[in-house]
Parts: structure tokens; C-alpha cells; sequence
């Protein structure tokens, strides 16, 4: 049981959070589906692919008409050179049109730019999400740090998973006003796979415990550790950091 709680101490419950950081923008709530894009950066050549990105597809997005793009990279607790960038889909109809990069820059400008990032990567693979708003508990300042938990939860137990997260997890981290997103993938993913976001002020915060041992005590919590650990078993889980420079 124990290597249970071990597993699961930061798997389904993340810590409590710090005091919002100063200056940081209040974000509005995010949108139900969004697409991610997982890019391994070539180590020699991050500091291209980082300028690239700031000064030339940060730019063309948003004249583009992107709204709004969060990225996060690991290393410290993941794989280096990782950065996952997530952009809401408002509608799936804006795939039958040309991308922002083509309506920025025009074919031929998008067409450079792309073989310039292209040359700066390992690999780049993208995939739906979609955001379960009854169990998830959104908070208009993005976090610093997030702890990325993803689980695989088979068809004929969705549901059961579910109504833990939604009954025994979520309320604990509304009334600990901790960030809670829980989301499954879709297209370009595994749809049994549910990943569970828990939002970090700072990396401090990791020292102050979960909030669900703290509301349930450590033998309550063990036992819901073994609920979720029945129903399926945990993939992979990743620390993240927010990069403003790349988000907007």
C-alpha cells in the first residue's frame, strides 16, 4: 500500500499552492478542447529553435489569428528539451482553412519558416484534449509549475473513475483553491488516458504535503490511492514549467 501512496502522492493530488506570483495576467477560464503539441528540441540547437520562436512564430500566430498559446517545457523532473504547447480549439471548422502561419505570412514565408523549426527538431507529435469541467477546478492565474499525471483508465471503467475524481478528489482541491484540470485525450492520442494537471506556485510548494492527505489523513488516503490504482495504471507523470516568453 504504501508504494501505492508513493505513486500516487503527487499523482492525483499535487500540492497546495502558493499566493498567485505578482504582475502575472488574470486568464479567463480555458477552452474545453484544446490541441497540444509535444516538440523534443535537438539540444544544439534550443537557442535557434527558442529565437525562432519568439521573434518569428510568436509573431505570425497572433497575426494569424491565435488568440491565446501556453507552452511548458520539463527536464528538471521529465525530458529535457520538451516543450508542450497547448492552443484552444474554438471550433473544428478552422482546420478547413489555411493555418495562421499560411495566413500570416503566405504560403511560401510559412512554408520557410516551418523548414527552419523543422531543422531544430527531434520530433513533434500533436493530439486532442478535452477539459471535464465538473472535475476539474480552474483558477484564472496560470500556474507556474505544473505535476502532469497521466492515467489509463479502460472504457468499462470510465465512469467509475470519474465519479472518484468527481466526489472524493475535486471537492478537496476547490477547498484547498488549488488548480485542478482533468482532461482526456482524443485524436492523435490514447482516449483512455486521462491526465490530471495540479497547479505550482513555486517549486517550494512540493515541500507543504497533498491536499488530500491533509484533508483525509494518511490511512483515508490510502485507501483511495488503491480505489484509482485498481482501475488503471498510471503512465507517466511529468513536473512542468510555464515559459512565459512563449505563451500569450
Amino acid at each position: 500500500m504504501r508504494t501505492i501512496a508513493t505513486r500516487l502522492g503527487m499523482v492525483i493530488v499535487g500540492v497546495i499552492a502558493g499566493a498567485p506570483s505578482i504582475g502575472r495576467a488574470q486568464m479567463p477560464p480555458p477552452a474545453a478542447v484544446s490541441r497540444v503539441t509535444v516538440t523534443q528540441v535537438k539540444p544544439d540547437m534550443l537557442d535557434e529553435w527558442l529565437d525562432l520562436q519568439k521573434n518569428e512564430l510568436m509573431p505570425a500566430l497572433k497575426k494569424g489569428g491565435v488568440k491565446t498559446r501556453t507552452v511548458y517545457s520539463s527536464g528538471l523532473f521529465g525530458t529535457a528539451g520538451e516543450y508542450v504547447s497547448i492552443v484552444p480549439v474554438e471550433k473544428f471548422a478552422s482546420f478547413d482553412e489555411p493555418n495562421p502561419l499560411t495566413k500570416a505570412l503566405g504560403a511560401e514565408g510559412a512554408a520557410r519558416l516551418t523548414a527552419k523549426l523543422r531543422k531544430c527538431i527531434v520530433s513533434q507529435h500533436s493530439y486532442l484534449t478535452t477539459r471535464i469541467a465538473d472535475l476539474s477546478n480552474t483558477t484564472q492565474t496560470p500556474p507556474n509549475f505544473i505535476t502532469v499525471t497521466r492515467v489509463r483508465i479502460p472504457a468499462g471503467k470510465a465512469a467509475e473513475f470519474q465519479n472518484i475524481v468527481k466526489t472524493e478528489i475535486t471537492p478537496v482541491y476547490k477547498k484547498a483553491n488549488v488548480s485542478l484540470t482533468v482532461s482526456q485525450r482524443g485524436v492523435g492520442g490514447n482516449p483512455s488516458d486521462f491526465t490530471l494537471s495540479s497547479g505550482l506556485t513555486k517549486m517550494a510548494d512540493m515541500d507543504g504535503g497533498s491536499p488530500l492527505v491533509k484533508a483525509l489523513g494518511q490511512e483515508a488516503f490510502l485507501k483511495l490511492a488503491a480505489k484509482i490504482t485498481a482501475l488503471g495504471p498510471v503512465i507517466d507523470q511529468v513536473l512542468r514549467a510555464r515559459v512565459n516568453d512563449l505563451s500569450f
